[in-house]
C-alpha cells in the first residue's frame, strides 16, 4: 500500500463513559496509549500522510504522540467542536488530500486491529474498483451496531443503523466497524454533500456510502476474520478486557520467539519490552516500560522490572524490584 495511502485517525472524543479526567485515547494498553497501537499498525503500511484528529485534551494528545513517534511523522488536526465523524474528516482534509489516492479512516480506540486486516481491505477495494470499502465484522449479538445489508447475491446494498432496522434486518449479524477505505477524490466531493439533518445535528461519515451509491459508484464491504480486532473501548471494563486479549497475544509472541513464560496468564509484558533468546520469565512477573532483558536470563517469580536493562546470563531472585537500573 506504500505511496498510495493517507490515514485519518479519529481521536478527538472525551470518552465520557471512561469516567476519567484523561482523554480516552491516552489510556494505556501494554504501557502505551490506546491510539499509539493504531499508529504503530498503520505505519507498517507506509502511508504518505498520517493525521490524528484531536479535540479533548488536544495539546496533551499531540505532545504524547509527537514524543513517541517524532514530530515529523504525524500531522494533527483540531476538531474544536464535536460535530460528528464526517466533520472530523473535514477538519483533517488539508492533510489527507495531499497524500495518497486512497484515504483510510479509522477510530483511535481499536488497539487490536492488525495490519494484515487493513491490507486485506485494500486488496478488496482494489479488486472491486470501489469508491468506498467498509470493514465489517460479524457477531452473535449485533445489538446497537449498524448492519451491512446485502442482496440475494451477497452484493452490498446499504448500512442500516440499528434503530432504523426492520425486524428482519435486526437478524443480520454482519455489522459496520466504522473503518473505511475511500477514494481520495470521491471523498473530497462527498464531504461537501454531507448534511446535519439528523437527530444529533452532526455530519455522519456513514452518509458517504449513500452518496456513492446515488452517484453509481461501487461500495463494498470486507468482513474481518476476527471481530475482536475492531472492538472499540468505551469504558474501563472494555479497556481491561482488550488489554487481557492484547497481553495474551503479546506473551504468545515472545514464547514463539524462543522465550519461556511460566504460567503466562500471570505475566505482564509491556509493548516496549525486549526479551533475549532462551530467557525464562517466572510466574507473576511485571516487565514494564522500556525494560530489556538479555539472552539466557531467568527472572524469579513476582519480580517487577521497569525501564531496566538486564545483561545476558543473569539470574534474578524472586521478588526482585528494579526501576531505571542496569543489572
Amino acid at each position: 500500500m506504500a505511496s498510495d495511502l493517507s490515514v485519518v485517525i479519529l481521536a478527538a472524543g472525551k470518552g465520557t463513559r471512561m469516567r476519567s479526567p484523561k482523554a480516552k485515547v491516552l489510556h494505556t494498553i501494554g504501557g502505551i496509549p490506546i491510539v499509539a497501537h493504531i499508529i504503530h499498525t498503520v505505519q507498517t503500511l507506509s502511508p504518505e500522510r498520517t493525521v490524528v484528529v484531536v479535540g479533548h485534551q488536544a495539546d496533551e494528545v499531540e505532545q504524547t504522540l509527537s514524543a513517541r513517534f517524532g514530530k515529523d511523522k504525524l500531522d494533527f488536526a483540531l476538531q474544536a467542536q464535536q460535530l460528528g465523524t464526517g466533520h472530523a474528516v473535514m477538519e483533517a482534509q488539508s492533510s489527507w488530500e495531499q497524500g495518497g489516492a486512497s484515504t483510510l479512516i479509522l477510530s483511535g480506540d481499536v488497539p487490536l486491529l492488525q495490519a494484515e486486516t487493513l491490507q486485506g481491505l485494500h486488496n478488496h477495494r482494489e479488486q472491486h474498483n470501489a469508491a468506498v470499502a467498509v470493514l465489517s465484522f460479524s457477531v452473535d449479538d449485533p445489538t446497537g451496531y449498524g448492519r451491512i445489508v446485502r442482496d440475494q447475491d451477497g452484493q452490498f446494498l446499504q448500512i442500516r443503523e440499528h434503530r432504523d432496522c426492520s425486524d428482519e434486518q435486526r437478524e443480520i449479524k454482519e455489522c459496520n466497524s466504522g473503518i473505511y477505505l475511500v477514494d481520495r477524490d470521491f471523498l473530497k466531493g462527498a464531504l461537501g454533500q454531507l448534511k446535519t439533518d439528523n437527530d444529533q445535528n452532526e455530519y455522519y461519515l456513514t452518509d458517504i456510502v449513500e452518496i456513492a451509491m446515488k452517484e453509481g459508484k461501487t461500495v463494498t464491504a470486507h468482513c474481518v476474520d476476527d471481530a475482536g480486532e475492531v472492538l472499540g473501548i468505551n469504558d474501563r471494563a472494555q479497556l481491561a478486557a482488550l488489554e487481557q486479549t492484547w497481553q495474551q497475544k503479546r506473551n504468545e509472541y515472545w514464547m514463539r520467539e524462543g522465550c519461556t513464560l511460566r504460567l503466562p496468564q500471570t505475566i505482564q509484558i509491556d509493548y516496549d519490552v525486549k526479551l533475549g533468546h532462551n530467557t525464562e520469565i517466572s510466574p507473576n512477573c511485571c516487565l514494564l516500560g522500556n525494560t530489556t532483558i538479555g539472552e539466557n536470563c531467568k527472572i524469579g517469580a513476582g519480580s517487577v522490572l521497569k525501564d531496566t536493562i538486564v545483561k545476558d546470563n543473569m539470574m534474578l531472585p524472586p521478588h526482585s524490584v528494579f526501576t531505571d537500573t542496569k543489572v
